[in-house]
């Protein structure tokens, strides 16, 4: 796996910090990815090599409409979910590779003054059995 946008995770800022686990909505919940740190309008990568899926969106309706996008990547490993950027849309079902532009860094700090930009990646289905071997099975 690579840095979707070639840059590190995003450190401390007014909204907390992009690591994945963190405290969120003042320990109700743990964030759920890792936020890569962007420059709005730059290329984002795939991560992992699979089919692009479908757009994705970060909010739910009423939200839904707001002009902050995704995608989902999937392989035979894993999927995942891409949020903040605007997708090429014309990749949607096709095969990709693991570095491949797959769309551009939106400036989440338009919607939360104070946040780092960035390209938020979240896992949300792995195989089991590539851990068989690590876990001593």
């Amino acid at each position: 796996m690579v840095s979707p946008t070639g840059k590190g995770l995003r450190q401390s800022d007014k909204y907390g910090r992009g690591a994945y686990g963190v405290s969120r909505r003042s320990g109700t919940r743990k964030h759920q990815g890792a936020d890569y740190i962007c420059e709005p309008g730059q290329d984002v990568v795939a991560p992992i090599a699979g089919t692009i899926k479908r757009e994705a969106r970060p909010y739910p309706p009423p939200d839904w409409f707001t002009r902050y996008s995704g995608l989902v990547i999937e392989n035979e490993y894993c999927s995942i979910k891409l949020f903040y950027l605007e997708p090429m849309r014309q990749l949607i079902g096709q095969r990709i590779r693991m570095g491949q532009t797959i769309g551009v860094a939106q400036d989440i700090s338009k919607r939360y003054e104070g946040m780092i930009p960035h390209v938020h990646l979240e896992i949300t289905s792995i195989d089991p059995a590539l851990f068989t071997d690590f876990l001593g099975g």
